[in-house]
């Protein structure tokens, strides 16, 4: 098995999790700091050809391009969120390459408690998806918060993660739309003053929405903020009829569940029915966010 990693940051828990997986694992990045393998994609595919699994872990605005280059060599490739900048994008990639199985990458929906927040979901009338940061913008001023890089901010960058959470727990997720749909850009960059995820580059953008929420029906409640100032709160609370079941913190994801996702991908391969539900996932969340 023989693994491609495009991207040498989140980059390196995935080969962490690749090596468990005993895949012979190959690394991309332009910086020479990050002693990747090679410094360009075409240099590794002209080396090696053909890889069983491709890893996207570049800036947003490079995963469309990255996914057609890598496609044609490739049996599986899995696109870290938001995927492309569009539905439409989403979907003409997957026609354009029939024979390769595509993926964004959805690992909260794998973690290993995954079962028990379905049966409490199942037995509430109200449930709080959220992940509320205290002081958490990506490096302000860079791509990041530049929306013709990253096509949106805490919209691309926590959202999908809610929303594969929600797809989870909700059987009929496919038949959702929502009641509630608010974006919002909270902060200027001249406001920001420090943060706990990145330098401030002042001379840069921030064009991005930094607060976002998504209601459905009167039972799913989504909601992502970069910057509360007076809280961090990462959870996923269940509430029947006002009484309080249980709230499930959500941290971040653990390692296990990166490995479970690329190992059921693998597994079922040629699993035609996974590989369209998938599709369905993934361009439904998609569709979700364009409307942020």
């Amino acid at each position: 098995m023989k693994s491609l990693i495009v991207g040498m940051g989140i980059g390196e828990l995935y080969k962490s999790v690749l090596t468990q997986l005993n895949c012979e694992v190959v690394t991309v990045d332009s910086n020479p700091s990050k002693n990747a393998d090679f410094g360009t994609v075409e240099a590794a595919l002209e080396t090696h050809k053909h890889f069983d699994t491709v890893n996207i872990c570049t800036p947003n605005f490079t995963h469309y391009n990255l996914t057609v280059l890598v496609a044609p060599y490739s049996d599986i490739v899995f696109v870290e969120k938001p995927g492309f900048k569009n539905s439409t994008d989403w979907e003409f990639v997957h026609n354009q390459f029939p024979n390769t199985r595509i993926m964004m990458v959805k690992n909260n929906m794998w973690r290993d408690n995954i079962f028990e927040m379905q049966m409490l979901a199942a037995n509430s009338t109200e449930i709080d998806i959220k992940w509320i940061r205290k002081n958490c913008i990506p490096n302000p001023g860079s791509w990041f918060t530049n929306k013709e890089y990253a096509y949106g901010g805490v919209s691309r960058d926590l959202v999908p993660h809610l929303l594969s959470l929600y797809i989870a727990m909700n059987a009929d997720w496919h038949n959702s739309t929502a009641d509630v749909v608010d974006s919002q850009q909270r902060w200027k960059l001249d406001e920001i003053d420090s943060t706990e995820y990145g330098v401030v580059d002042y001379n840069g953008i921030y064009d991005v929405d930094d607060y976002s929420q998504l209601k459905y029906d009167e039972k799913w409640h989504i909601q992502a903020n970069w910057r509360d100032l007076t809280k961090e709160e990462s959870c996923v609370t269940f509430t029947k009829n006002k009484e309080l079941l249980k709230t499930i913190d959500l941290g971040w994801c653990p390692e296990n569940a990166y490995l479970n996702m690329i190992k059921t991908a693998i597994d079922n391969k040629e699993n035609d029915i996974f590989w369209k539900d998938q599709f369905k996932q993934d361009f439904w969340i998609h569709q979700q966010i364009e409307n942020l």
